[in-house]
């Protein structure tokens, strides 16, 4: 029984040893951080060598992480890292490689980063990678600092060596000396009056020490009035050339007869300023009226009030200035507009217009005739259109999404309507006007659709007097009347463009 014992014995220390050993070597080959108690993240080296599976990972000599793996990715190696999570990381954290002995074996630093940056989200990359040279740069230094050596070397073997070198050396040596034999005759010959000097120094340097001594107070006293008198005489000479100036006794003269002068003019100005002051407080004149008489005082307030409210009204306008041409196709001709906007208030405008327009004014003249062969007299209508430029006046008021407006519209009492879209990227208009005119059997109505292209640019299109045929001029075929299609564009400046363009436009 004995012999089954220790063999058995034996047996179980052999499995417990090499269930240990296993347990370690899977344990070793997982690393000891697991996924829960680890941030995992990668970074790019450009040098990875002396890296591997399971390096360290430290911050202040202390370790918090491990390499998990590397793999190459393009020219670069992609290394994946394992970070503990009670160690916070944020975006800015840098990895520093850097060598651990001269064996080639290397370990990673850490920087965790700034507060003020992110924190770094789980498999995010650490941008801020710092490479160290390997051992092998460090030899390629050291060899070339050898190679420098040799060459300097043999620059002195070359400059040394020989018999001229030698020479060179022998002479170098009987000048030193020489040099040193004539130190050591001129020390030894000038001895006794260096020792005379010193003798005289020590005499004056105790006779001082005695005379301080026994006089310590008065010497103190003397110090500090010195000091006084010092102070003093800067702060005089500084207000004497303030005075005076640095010219000496010419600008000192010249000096005294300006403020002698300036003294004389001062007196003359506070006896005008008596007698003025005198006056005001008599009301005399009209400063004095003013000061004296309270409804005036009060009326000059009041207008006051009301200049500042209107220059204040009139510095808060907003202004802009646009141009636009439109191309009719019926009248085979363009049409010109210059604008003028001045906004009070921004859901309220004054529009003003000047147009060239090609169909022009039309008017109406009644000519009388007396034939000779008739007693009657002969009444002739005759319509004469005109070019001329016309004019628009109009006041606008904003309700949400549409415009109200009303006025004179191209001359001719009119009213008209806004609508914007696409925060006023897009906007329909239409207008009522010429509602009196004699040739026109229904009021001209115009209808039109802007589109803002680009910042300060438009372009619109539409429909000219919707209701009315056309009619044309007998002679010139030019349009007078109906209905027409136009498209154009134009561009339009703030009041904050133009101020920015004013100082760069060339003056006459």
């Amino acid at each position: 029984m004995k012999k089954l014992v220790t063999p058995f014995r034996v047996g179980l220390l052999v499995l417990i040893a090499g269930g240990v050993l296993f347990g370690f070597i899977l344990f070793t080959r997982k690393g000891g951080l697991g996924e829960d108690e680890a941030l995992q993240a990668y970074a790019y080296f450009r040098d990875a060598s002396g890296l591997g599976p399971k390096s360290r990972i430290q911050i202040a000599g202390l370790p918090v992480g491990e390499v998990e793996s590397i793999k190459l990715e393009g020219t670069r190696a992609r290394v994946t890292v394992r970070i503990r999570r009670d160690v916070t990381l944020y975006e800015d954290a840098t990895l520093a490689k850097r060598s651990e002995s001269l064996l080639g074996d290397y370990l990673l630093d850490l920087n965790p980063g700034t507060e003020m940056a992110p924190p770094l989200k789980e498999g995010a990359e650490i941008r801020r990678v710092i490479d160290v040279q390997g051992m092998e740069a460090v030899f390629a230094s050291l060899s070339q600092i050898t190679s420098d050596i040799q060459q300097v070397t043999g620059a002195l073997r070359d400059v040394l060596g020989g018999d001229k070198g030698a020479g060179s050396m022998e002479r170098i040596v009987e000048n030193l000396v020489r040099v040193s034999d004539a130190v050591d005759m001129t020390v030894r010959a000038s001895s006794e009056r260096l020792d005379a000097i010193l003798r005289n120094v020590e005499g004056v340097s105790s006779d001082v020490r005695g005379i301080t001594a026994s006089n310590e107070q008065s010497v103190n006293n003397i110090v500090d009035n010195i000091e006084v008198i010092t102070r003093d005489t800067r702060e005089v000479l500084a207000t004497v050339n303030k005075l005076v100036g640095n010219g000496g006794e010419g600008d000192l003269k010249d000096s005294v007869a300006s403020l002698k002068q300036t003294m004389s003019r001062l007196d003359n100005t506070l006896a005008n300023l008596e007698d003025v002051t005198t006056k005001v407080k008599n009301g005399e004149g009209p400063v004095g009226t003013l000061l004296t008489d309270k409804r005036l005082g009060q009326k000059l307030s009041e207008s006051m009030e009301d200049l500042s409210d209107f220059s204040s009204r009139l510095t808060g306008l907003q202004a802009e200035v646009g141009i636009q041409a439109t191309y009719l196709m019926e009248q085979g001709s363009s049409k010109n507009m210059l604008t003028l906007r001045l906004a009070p208030k921004p859901d309220k405008y004054y529009l003003l217009e000047l147009v060239d327009d090609p169909r022009g004014t039309t008017e109406t003249q009644y000519v009388q005739a007396n034939p000779p062969s008739s007693g009657e007299p002969v009444v002739q209508k005759q319509t004469i259109t005109k070019e001329s430029f016309k004019f628009s006046a109009q006041f606008a008021k904003r309700y949400y999404f549409t415009t109200l407006r009303f006025g004179i519209i191209e001359s001719t009492g009119g009213v008209g309507a806004d609508f914007h879209f696409f925060k006023d990227h897009l906007k329909l208009s239409v207008d009522a006007f010429n509602f009196s005119v004699a040739e026109l059997r229904y009021p001209r109505i115009r209808t039109s659709l802007r589109a803002q292209a680009f910042d300060r640019l438009f372009v619109v299109a539409g429909m000219d007097d919707i209701l009315n045929d056309p009619r044309r001029d007998t002679n010139t075929r030019r349009m007078l009347a109906g209905r027409d299609f136009f498209f154009g564009g134009g561009v339009y400046f703030t009041d904050d463009d133009l101020k920015a363009m004013l100082p760069v436009l060339p003056t006459p």
